[in-house]
């Protein structure tokens, strides 16, 4: 028996109900794709900057959230209880939420990377209270071992500053740092600062180019001679230009 023509009228109806719903259901989703857009650059760079610094935090180094991610969260959560209720691009673009919600994003991010620098800036002066290569040169005489250990120092302290120019990128670079500090400390031990004034001088000069035979006293072959260093010196005229 053929369909009547009020049933066929209903079917086609509903048909064309079905196709407006899929209609609007399309559009609806490319509105929320493009909210989704409008995100997604800003909380991939907060992120990064909260997986940098949970890594300072997971390894023992302070590092504070700063104010501006609790407004960012307590704005996230307040649209999302909204939309919870009436799940359309609308209810997000209702207002200045969203916008405020972006702008938000924005300065939590950045405020945690700037946080994230200063704290790891901050943990050098933590891990590693020694003097610089340059302070320590100043206060030593360039006695052989005390000549290595400086070498091994300040090759030591070259490779610690430059792991701070950058973010440690996992646990491995901060156990690095510490390894770093450790060796530095005790290279520091080694150095001897108790030599008499003489040698003092005189060490400094060879260091410098070259000693005078005036320097070359009494006290200083004694010291040389006492730490089995008097051989390692030899006396040199210097040429018509001054140099050797």
């Amino acid at each position: 028996m053929s369909t009547s023509l009020p049933a066929r009228t209903k079917a086609l109806r509903d048909r064309l109900m079905g196709l407006d719903q899929l209609g609007a259901n399309v559009e609806e989703t490319g509105l929320l794709e493009d909210l989704r857009s409008d995100l997604a650059a800003p909380a991939a760079e907060l992120s990064r900057a909260l997986d940098q610094r949970t890594l300072l935090v997971d390894s023992g180094i302070a590092a504070a959230a700063p104010a501006s991610l609790d407004a960012a969260r307590k704005r996230a959560v307040s649209l999302l209880e909204k939309f919870k209720a009436e799940k359309k691009a609308a209810t997000l673009k209702k207002g200045i939420g969203w916008a405020n919600l972006v702008r938000d994003i924005k300065a939590a991010s950045s405020d945690a990377a700037a946080m994230v620098v200063k704290s790891w800036k901050a943990y050098r002066q933590d891990v590693f209270t020694g003097e610089a290569p340059g302070v320590v040169k100043g206060r030593i005489a360039f006695t052989p071992a005390n000549g290595a250990a400086f070498k091994r120092y300040e090759q030591l302290h070259q490779a610690f500053r430059l792991e701070f120019e950058r973010l440690p990128a996992d646990r491995a670079a901060i156990e690095r740092v510490r390894s770093l500090a450790a060796e530095l400390t005790d290279t520091a031990k080694s150095f001897d600062y108790a030599v008499p004034a003489e040698v003092k001088r005189f060490l400094e000069a060879v260091q410098s180019g070259g000693a005078t035979l005036d320097l070359l006293t009494d006290t200083v072959k004694t010291w040389l001679t006492d730490n089995d260093a008097f051989a390692s010196y030899r006396i040199l005229p210097r040429g018509a230009d001054g140099g050797r």
